[in-house]
């Protein structure tokens, strides 16, 4: 063999050998670590998840439990236990303790109905559903158990709500231990569906369910519909969670698609929670690895043949010098410059070497570094928004039960001991209840404001007037005796997303309506103009003619919690006008306004 091959051979070798063997490594390395990554990152999820369900539950126990202990509530269930259902005591106690202590309950949206039991038979005495009143519930594991303690009935199927349900229930005792009743409340699943189906990012297979110990469905899937308590699931990795065991394994799930999953059992409440990911999609960086791995490895195998061909050609000096230039910026050195100033082929192609090195390094600056810095940026944007989302979903529910608590103890306290505090203490217990419920509401207005910001939108054709129609028979239907005159233009079409857009009107209008409300007789309108825009593009606006505002504040119009008039005046967050503008400017349009005291405003936006 002529010394030209061989030296070809040779130098393939020597850079394929090495390329084969630390592409190999490389990949094996990156595979492991991009499959323990999601293993990790599944099993992660399964403990976030199984701990806000603990939290949501204990939190809807905690609110029972309070009041079940409320003195007035153990009084009108012991009425109710000692008196018949067509004495006037009867009546009285039921109809105090439904409006007073159950249906206030309601509005914190823990539960959807409350209901006490009698403590001999189990019939149900007073109900928030009335149509519940009057049936026996003495067969159900919430009223047996929950004659001694407080008991949680894990998710079963309810033929008398048709549909999934699950109970919390707890004894109602006298001061000497007496049952005066036993009280239960259905919690809202909607609140575990929402825990459950919390996505971790953009994961197009990422799938987190309950089942229980029959193998059913507790939550929908996210490939099913109609599965809670309707369809079993016997894959290894249920079969395995429900044994008791936290782990992961590699198996196909109830739709025979080859996943990976990680399974977890929640011993207190008889359910597993299982979060799997599909094995194409998990393994879908591997694969992209080998072919980046085998790219280069062909990339660098054809390198080596040309470098070892010219080698082989010419054993010169310039043909070293051009090797040794190839190697160093094969290696990553794209400043290195060959430099050969021959004017023989060698030294035209350590030129051309150059140039391509110019090139290359001009096209990774900008270019190739560049989109992967984007992309980078980009994954760290969504990761963020989405641990803020799941934060603020955490604050606001641990933000709401100590506020639930001090209102319906500063209640307690003005129910119970009313003749024992004075009028000054009174008011203090009225101010804190003002006060609590006020932080609420905020934590709310809160929350609405950041979702608004991260909504999806979907734009369409919509007709403004008719939107503005029925916002102004809601208002109007809520306050029938006042005399307000509408004036609303007829066939105004904007374009955007319908529900943001009725989220800006309702804030506008109904601000409107607030801010004449101390005027006997008031106007709103509802209109297009072009005021400051030239003559093509519609403005549309509201005005009033209420109170107005004096225009050397109106910087502060838009800014979350600014108010330029007092709560006791006019009752408000200062969050309504945030978020018209949030609305507006993801639209790509602009709001402001203009205003005189007590001589109306009128609030501007304009749409794309």
């Amino acid at each position: 063999m002529k010394l030209a091959p061989k030296l070809t051979i040779l130098f393939l070798l020597l850079a394929i050998v090495p390329t084969a063997i630390i592409g190999y490594l490389a990949y094996e390395n990156g595979s492991r670590t991009i499959v323990q990554e999601t293993i990790d990152h599944l099993v992660s999820i399964n403990i976030f998840k199984s701990n806000e369900v603990k939290r949501w539950i204990k939190e809807d126990e905690r609110s029972i439990e309070e009041l079940a202990q409320r003195p007035l509530v153990k009084e009108f269930a012991a009425v109710l236990a000692k008196h018949d259902n067509f004495d006037s005591a009867y009546h009285k106690a039921k109809g105090s303790l439904i409006e007073d202590h159950l249906n206030p309950r309601l509005k914190y949206g823990l539960v959807l109905e409350l209901f006490v039991m009698c403590p001999r038979h189990g019939l149900i005495s007073a109900s928030t559903n009335e149509k519940q009143e009057g049936k026996y519930r003495d067969t159900y594991p919430y009223f047996s158990e929950g004659k001694s303690r407080t008991y949680i009935q894990g998710i079963y199927y309810s033929s008398v709500l048709e549909q999934p349900a699950m109970t919390i229930s707890t004894p109602i005792k006298d001061k000497q231990g007496n049952l005066m009743g036993v009280m239960a409340g259905h919690l809202d699943l909607g609140e575990l569906s929402k825990i459950i189906a919390l996505q971790s990012g953009k994961s197009p297979t990422e799938d987190t369910y309950l089942v229980n110990t029959f193998n059913f469905f507790v939550t929908e899937p996210r490939f099913g519909q109609g599965y809670a308590l309707k369809k079993a699931v016997r894959t290894e990795g249920v079969e395995a969670g429900l044994s008791g065991k936290d782990g992961v394994g590699f198996y196909k799930d109830y739709r025979g698609v080859p996943v990976i999953g990680a399974y977890k059992w929640l011993p207190d409440f008889n359910m597993c929670i299982i979060t799997e990911i599909d094995q194409a999609e998990a393994f879908a960086p591997v694969v992209g690895l080998a072919r980046v791995i085998t790219g280069i490895a062909s990339a660098i195998s054809i390198l080596a043949g040309l470098l070892g061909f010219f080698f082989a050609r010419t054993i010169t000096r310039p043909v070293q010098q051009l090797a040794a230039g190839a190697e160093k910026i094969g290696g990553g050195n794209l400043e290195h410059r060959v430099g050969t100033e021959s004017k023989d082929e060698i030294g035209g192609l350590s030129r051309a070497f150059d140039r391509m090195t110019e090139s290359l390094k001009a096209t990774m600056v900008s270019r190739d570094e560049l989109e992967q810095r984007v992309r980078d940026r980009t994954a760290q944007l969504e990761a963020a928004n989405k641990e803020l989302e799941a934060f603020s979903y955490s604050v606001s529910h641990d933000l709401r039960a100590p506020l639930r608590s001090i209102d319906g103890f500063s209640q307690a306290l003005l129910e119970d001991y009313f003749d024992k505090i004075d009028e000054q203490g009174k008011d203090y217990l009225h101010r804190v209840r003002a006060a609590s419920q006020r932080m609420a509401q905020l934590i709310d207005d809160v929350l609405n404001l950041s979702r608004v910001t991260r909504s999806e939108m979907r734009f369409e054709k919509i007709d403004l007037g008719t939107l503005v129609s029925k916002i102004r028979k809601e208002l109007q239907e809520r306050q029938p005796d006042r005399k307000v005159e509408f004036a609303i233009s007829s066939g105004l079409v904007g374009r955007g997303d319908a529900r943001l857009l009725r989220i800006v009107l309702e804030n506008l209008l109904g601000n409107a309506w607030k801010f004449t409300g101390k005027h006997p007789l008031a106007k709103i309108e509802f209109g297009v103009t072009h005021v400051g825009h030239g003559h093509d593009k519609p403005v549309f606006y509201v005005r009033d003619d209420g109170a107005g505002f004096d225009m050397a504040y109106v910087d502060k119009l838009f800014v979350p919690f600014q108010r330029l008039h007092a709560s006791a005046e006019f009752p408000g967050t200062g969050i309504g006008l945030a978020t018209v503008q949030r609305i507006i400017h993801r639209h790509g349009g602009r709001v402001w306004a203009e205003g005189e005291v007590e001589k109306g405003a009128t609030f501007y936006f304009t749409l794309p």
